[in-house]
């Protein structure tokens, strides 16, 4: 078809789509002002500076300080921002599902007195929303907005999402630091004591025992689990015995993390039903935290210490040598692949990926412990790897001496001038063997 033929139909298509596109917009537009004239109140979020939730002889006030939303009554205390933004949300674009007109006898509805009074302000301005009961045959409540006298409904998702408890309201955060501003943590839990120092970003000493390698990951680990601990319960605003909780004489576990602010400290007591008891440094309420906490620390102190045979980083890794000493593959590292030889002059080029994934998991093996003496009859040497930049310079070396133990196996490290022996899971060693043979697969063999 010529291109003159074919502008009759680009000429209705264009046509077609102005049409679409105006009528869409037009549709928009109506919908927008469907919207607005059902809106309840016309503030937005931010001209909200106070807001109280009243139910019969209960009140909760929020009051907005410097940026910040606190609890003024029936405690004074911060507020969960989070939340009382969802609620501030909830009032600005607040609409009526349906007007019922004015009212003669509101009791029937629920209104005298209301199930829920919401009383805010606005730019100064005072508003009120009176909630009352659920309506039979729809998901709403009737409503009344200031001093009005005309019902309308609102949806059920709205009046939960305005009617919140004290506890939802509370700031329910357990330590207030930034991970990334911490200079030092301290943990005293039963009869371990750790103390840990950053002096560099990502790089931490183990005070006290400088000769230990300590991983800096499980350490930015156990800070985020602190940041990210939140409140499940507060059960007591000021006890007079903290024994009763576990949290004296001798609290069960104390945590210290220090920032150029000053230090930030989390006790942790005894357990209950419902979680661990816990104070926060600072302030007389004892609240409530998952049980798990606890364990959830003491396993990471225990992981602490670096026991990877080869800590990485695989980004440098040009070269890799690699199988039983007589016969070994290698791999060298090309722009997008590996090409690897074997000891009988094959050829397998592979991708990227299934090579540096290996060496990634190899990265994660750890050993159990140091071994320095090894039995002679256990030095033959089994597996060989050899790990080279891309300068040509080798950067780690390892030898399998043998089994040792039940499930164990020797190796002989080195990296640099230090050289090391260790006792390892034999199952994991064998686990990445394999997984390196199958990259040297014939074809017919491979998963």
């Amino acid at each position: 078809m010529t291109p003159r033929r074919l502008l009759p139909y680009l000429l209705l298509f264009l046509a077609l789509a102005g049409t679409y596109v105006g009528l869409k917009l037009r549709q928009d537009r109506q919908e927008a002002r469907k919207q607005e004239a059902n809106k309840i109140f016309q503030v937005k979020e931010g001209e909200i500076s106070e807001v109280a939730l009243i139910k019969g002889n209960q009140e909760i006030r929020l009051v907005k300080k410097d940026q910040e939303w606190h609890l003024s009554k029936p405690l004074e205390t911060k507020a969960d921002q989070q939340v009382v933004v969802s609620l501030l949300t909830t009032l600005a674009h607040l609409q009526k599902t349906r007007d019922l007109g004015a009212g003669v006898d509101l009791k029937p509805f629920g209104m005298e007195p209301p199930g829920l009074l919401v009383e805010f302000a606005a730019r100064g301005k005072p508003h009120r929303l009176s909630l009352g009961a659920a309506a039979l045959t729809e998901r709403s409540y009737y409503a009344l907005k200031d001093q009005e006298r005309s019902l309308f409904l609102i949806s059920a998702g709205d009046k939960n999402s305005l009617d919140r408890p004290i506890l939802a309201l509370r700031d329910k955060t357990l330590m207030a630091f930034s991970p990334d501003k911490v200079e030092a943590i301290k943990i005293k839990t039963g009869n371990t004591s750790v103390e840990l120092a950053r002096p560099a970003p990502q790089i931490w000493r183990w005070v006290g025992q400088e000769g230990l390698k300590v991983r800096g990951d499980r350490v930015e680990g156990l800070l985020r689990l602190f940041s990210a601990a939140r409140v499940k319960d507060f059960v007591a605003e000021a006890p007079k015995d903290l024994r009763a909780y576990g949290l004296a004489p001798k609290p069960q576990t104390e945590v210290t993390v220090v920032t150029d602010k000053g230090p930030e400290v989390l006790t942790l007591g005894a357990k209950s039903d419902k979680g661990i008891y816990a104070k926060k440094g600072g302030e007389a309420a004892v609240v409530l935290v998952d049980q798990d906490l606890p364990e959830q620390i003491v396993r990471t102190l225990s992981t602490l210490e670096d026991r990877r045979v080869w800590p990485g980083p695989v980004t440098e890794v040009h070269k890799v040598v690699w199988g039983p000493k007589d016969k070994t593959w290698v791999a060298v590292k090309e722009k997008n692949s590996w090409k690897i030889s074997g000891p009988a002059g094959q050829q397998l080029p592979q991708p990227a990926g299934r090579l540096e994934a290996a060496l990634w998991r190899l990265s994660r093996l750890e050993y159990d412990r140091l071994a320095p003496k090894v039995e002679a009859a256990a030095t033959r040497e089994n597996y060989l790897l050899e790990i080279y930049d891309g300068a040509g310079e080798r950067r780690f070396r390892l030898e399998e001496l043998g089994k040792k133990g039940e499930g164990q196996v020797a190796v002989r490290t080195q990296a640099g001038d230090k050289t090391a022996t260790a006792l390892m899971p034999l199952k994991d060693l064998t686990s990445w063997q394999e997984e390196m043979a199958h990259l040297t697969a014939p074809p017919e063999e491979k998963e």
